[in-house]
């Protein structure tokens, strides 16, 4: 069984109507890596978007670079690469240099796109999202564990004449990690018997693995949260209110690939966000939880009990885009001092447990 990870999962996005700039969010973000080092997180996952709010991502492997190259123990990864937007062998390079520069410390998640103007100016087809990156993803992990140092490629989206492997990774197997919900692709991630950046709310994924002799519990599942954690709830919630607001604006308000626009119910309000977070409903894509050290852990532990289905990755998001620097240092300082430990020690015991309840008695 793989161990608990606690990740901090973001991406360094600016607020134009903030007049902040790409490079003040590039930094923050990366102090929050450095930072996240230190204090024992397992992982740093960064996003990848284009031509939309998310700008100051739109190059993760440079960000990873640097970061990898600035900190010593946490793992560094992608959550996600939107692979129908690259040449799948320079994406395959990138990550053994990046692995090569973390001293393999490397994860690579991997995910389709979802923003209307990605697709549209870089002129790829949604409708061949999937078929793109799973010839993607087949290609790099030919490239990355094969062995082979020499094969054609030729392919329905990608034909490479004769590839010339001369990079590999430092790590045996670079992880690799499904982006995505829906169960075809759940399916196809654990055949290839890769990690889930998401919740496996179809059983798809737990159901293919017992299908092949193998089950979650041996690979990394789990998603995101937004946390922030203060001295009363009340201000744990003003701290995060308008970040979460915004983010839900951009997200819930975007153009679809159709190219429709969702409606005006499609918009939340910081007031329903408020009263989400006293409940505990989920009203939107990005609900936080917004608490006291107590309260964060009651709210968290039915995740690490299993009751909302299987999870052994827990990424938090401390900076939704325009979150002070001062409220995201002391939500991740009180996270990993006093959530964390708790989290962890009760995820050990309770599998443990679970463990010791399933066991054949020997005669």
């Amino acid at each position: 069984m793989q161990p608990i990870r606690f990740s901090v999962v973001a991406g360094p996005r600016q607020r134009p109507d903030r007049n902040e700039r790409a490079s003040d969010a590039w930094r923050n973000y990366m102090n929050d890596v450095i930072r996240a080092d230190r204090l024992g997180f397992d992982s740093a996952f960064i996003g990848e978007h284009h031509f939309c709010f998310a700008q100051g991502n739109s190059s993760p492997f440079v960000f990873l670079a640097e970061a990898a190259a600035r900190t010593e123990q946490i793992r560094v990864g992608t959550s996600v690469i939107c692979l129908p937007f690259h040449n799948p062998l320079r994406v395959a390079e990138d990550v053994a240099a990046i692995d090569i520069v973390s001293n393999g410390r490397f994860d690579f998640g991997v995910g389709v796109g979802s923003q209307y103007e990605e697709f549209e100016t870089f002129g790829i087809d949604s409708a061949e999202r999937f078929g793109r990156t799973w010839e993607a993803i087949e290609l790099i992990d030919r490239c990355l564990h094969s062995g082979e140092e020499a094969f054609d490629h030729d392919g329905k989206y990608f034909q490479f004449p004769n590839i010339r492997w001369i990079i590999p990774p430092v790590q045996e197997r670079v992880p690799i990690w499904w982006g995505g919900f829906g169960p075809q692709g759940v399916t196809r991630a654990a055949k290839h018997g890769y990690n889930l950046i998401a919740t496996d709310v179809t059983g798809s994924y737990a159901r293919t693995l017992g299908e092949l002799g193998d089950k979650p519990e041996n690979r990394y599942v789990g998603f995101s949260t937004e946390v922030s954690i203060a001295s009363t709830r009340e201000e744990a919630f003003n701290a995060i209110a308008d970040p979460v607001w915004f983010t839900n604006d951009v997200y819930g308000t975007r153009r679809q690939l159709d190219g429709t626009w969702p409606g005006e119910e499609a918009r939340v309000t910081v007031e329903q966000l408020r009263k989400a977070n006293e409940t505990g409903e989920q009203i939107a894509m990005f609900t936080p939880i917004a608490d006291t050290v107590d309260g964060v852990i009651e709210r968290m532990l039915p995740m690490i009990r299993g009751e909302m289905g299987f999870m052994n990755h827990i990424g938090i998001e401390f900076r939704p885009c325009g979150t002070e620097n001062a409220d995201v240092e002391l939500s991740m300082n009180l996270f990993a001092h006093e959530v964390m430990p708790v989290l962890r020690e009760e995820f050990n015991k309770h599998y443990a447990d679970l463990a010791q309840q399933v066991e054949v008695p020997r005669g």
